[in-house]
């Protein structure tokens, strides 16, 4: 059985009858590509699946130029989740005895994260959460009824998540954009961001700052409803929890949902997934909505000395659109870009304050990439054409995912 998730084909197999979970736990991975790719892949395990990996433990293994993360994500004591991260040359196929080949541990340092902090040992005041005495790291919140912009309860207004190229945030508030931590540096910074209390992050510190400015914008990638030519963003909803369902070595995941989302068009619930892994700059989307929604959308701020981009639907399917030029805080060069695939698309369009990708209405699961690109990064992107080149190679790798075939 073939099955497309997050990007890679996936293939489950079986070994021959009578194998034994010492015989065979065997991860075949093949690049169909003629260039060679160092990505992450991950994989869910079913229940079967699980029961056959038992001897497993959740950790991190290694073998020469593969590392594996074993993750328990229910918490039950039980490996569920495989990311694998592999350097495959052109065409190669690499296969993995999970009981024989890996090392337990490894060297390689943590890469990606994902948190969210709220003030502590202080009061509401209204809207304003005053007098904290610092900040507590949780991994889930309901977010409280008084909480708005500037209420100086969650640090830095909402959840991160980073990789050892760029951090992301976004407001979890009314406002709902999605904002970008341009790092000069190759190690996870966000622990460090906002403990002031204050937005000190706006201006320029040894580890990089805030660079884009959302406004009234969706800033890059969040989610709103088109509705009369206008984007209404989560202004009203009956209650929003946030949730870090993974802070891994490779990769980093945010669950957000939004009950009662009420627009001037709609009611519905909407999940929200935002991942990010090791190695990409760009970030899976995946969405689903409880009614389908007209109008539904995300997009990219509009930025005057930014020049848009868009690209030729591939054979595939997939497409972007995307923006470069001195948009960034910092005076510099800043790309933005949203990657969708056209069947989960109805339009795109240029509203007043963002480049607009518009979906269909389901209730589906879909999903969709957003991504920045800062100059001032280790070995950043510094021009539109490497930015252009970037994209181009990030469809490539969409259209002809690793396949993996995990087989007992």
């Amino acid at each position: 059985m073939l099955v497309l998730a997050c990007g890679v084909a996936i293939v489950y197999g079986c070994a021959s009858k009578g194998a034994t979970n010492e015989e065979a736990n065997t991860l075949v991975l093949t690049n169909p590509l003629d260039v060679s790719r160092e990505e992450v892949v991950t994989l869910t395990l079913s229940i079967d699946q699980q029961a056959k990996m038992a001897k497993m433990k959740p950790g991190m293994y290694q073998t020469a130029d593969t590392w594996v993360e074993a993750l328990d994500q229910d918490e039950n004591g039980t490996v569920d989740q495989l990311a694998v991260r592999a350097q495959l040359a052109p065409k190669q196929t690499v296969s993995i005895d999970l009981n024989k080949d890996l090392i337990s541990g490894t060297d390689l340092p943590k890469k990606t994260q994902a948190e969210l902090s709220i003030g502590t040992g202080g009061t509401w005041n209204g809207r304003k959460y005053d007098d904290k005495t610092g900040f507590e790291r949780v991994q889930q919140l309901r977010v409280p009824d008084a909480h708005t912009d500037h209420s100086y309860f969650i640090r830095y207004e909402g959840p991160g998540w980073e990789n050892e190229q760029l951090g992301y945030r976004f407001y979890l508030d009314w406002r709902n954009a999605i904002d970008i931590f341009g790092k000069k540096v190759d190690t996870l910074v966000l622990q460090t961001v906002g403990q002031d209390g204050f937005d000190s992050y706006h201006e320029p510190s040894p580890w990089g700052m805030d660079i884009l400015k959302a406004g009234k914008s969706l800033g890059v990638g969040s989610i709103g409803q088109y509705i009369g030519g206008a984007v209404e963003h989560f202004k009203q909803t009956d209650s929003v929890t946030c949730e870090i369902t993974t802070d891994g070595y490779l990769g980093s995941q945010i669950d957000t949902r939004y009950y009662g989302w009420t627009t001037s068009a709609s009611t519905t619930d909407l999940s929200s997934t935002l991942r990010i892994e090791t190695g990409d700059r760009a970030v899976e989307h995946q969405i689903q909505l409880s009614k389908a929604v007209e109008g539904f959308c995300t997009g990219l701020v509009k930025h005057p000395k930014a020049e848009k981009m868009e690209s030729l639907v591939g054979t595939n399917g997939w497409a972007y659109i995307a923006t470069y030029g001195e948009q960034s805080l910092a005076g510099d060069n800043l790309g933005l870009a949203i990657i969708y695939h056209v069947k989960d698309v109805d339009y795109v369009k240029v509203s007043d304050y963002d480049h607009l990708v518009v979906f269909k209405p389901t209730t589906k699961k879909f999903s969709y990439y957003l991504l920045g690109a800062w100059e001032q990064e280790q070995n950043g992107i510094k021009t539109k054409e490497a930015f252009s080149t970037y994209l181009k190679e990030k469809i490539e790798r969409l259209k002809e995912p690793v396949t993996v075939q995990l087989a007992f």
